[in-house]
């Protein structure tokens, strides 16, 4: 398990083309690896990605302004699903800008656009799954603390084939605790803190800070904070031929 405060990175955030990014697991790369590889980034006013897929498995949670990915609407909070090298977008912010997290279980090597030529020969066999959440709306600070029983909502319910993929609301009042899920059957999954706090092993963690649990490791223990915690545990589908091989080279 790894678990990073997000308070502690952001203020190594950087100018990266017309946005902003801020590296919260890995580095930039352009060489897939085994490590995680996790990142914030901040869109300009009406900036633009092209439509591109990448060759790992990756879920990307639209936290702030407002925008679309392809058709969807990624108003915050919004979570995206797309298996590797499986093509999506593009990414438009509105006028006020837009902010995602972006979230992999192993190091890309960078985007791929699909106006790139001969863009179907770097393709691999692939599930092509893409899936969009509702909407997801956080408690006000006064709703939470005051909140007396768990709540567990799934977002991204699992369909025939997923392979265990899954998005996952939970929201506690102060100094609640829950087992997070069984990763049997999964590729691992965040623990994305979006409101109020997550304590473990001492340390208090607040938005938007992550935790990585791999799908060898034990469930762990999430306990809120004493002003509450909602949480969204993407749980990746099973790894693939492709994924388990990604940075074992």
């Amino acid at each position: 398990m790894q678990i990073v405060s997000y308070a502690e990175k952001e203020p190594g955030r950087f100018k990266r083309g017309r946005g902003w990014k801020v590296n919260l697991f890995g580095q930039n790369s352009d060489v897939p690896g085994k490590a995680l590889q996790a990142f914030r980034i901040d869109m300009s006013a009406n900036m633009e990605l092209d439509s591109h897929f990448h060759i790992v498995d990756q879920f990307q949670v639209f936290i702030g302004g407002s925008g679309c990915i392809g058709r969807d609407r990624t108003d915050m909070i919004t979570v995206h699903y797309a298996d590797h090298h499986t093509g999506y977008g593009p990414l438009i912010a509105d006028a006020n800008g837009m902010s995602y997290l972006t979230l992999r279980p192993k190091t890309d090597a960078g985007l791929v656009k699909l106006s790139t030529p001969n863009v179907r020969e770097q393709l691999r066999p692939t599930k092509r799954r893409h899936r969009v959440s509702s909407q997801i709306i956080p408690a006000i600070p006064p709703v939470l603390q005051a909140r007396e029983e768990l709540s567990m909502e799934t977002v991204v319910e699992a369909k025939p084939g997923d392979d265990g993929m899954t998005v996952t609301v939970v929201r506690m009042g102060p100094d609640m605790q829950v087992p997070a899920p069984a990763t049997d059957g999964t590729g691992g999954y965040y623990v994305i803190v979006m409101n109020g706090s997550l304590v473990h092993e001492g340390h208090t963690y607040e938005p938007w800070s992550l935790m990585w649990v791999a799908h060898t490791e034990s469930a762990p223990l999430l306990t809120a904070g004493a002003q509450g915690l909602e949480a969204l545990i993407t749980v990746f589908p099973v790894w693939d031929e492709w994924m388990a091989q990604v940075g074992e080279d």
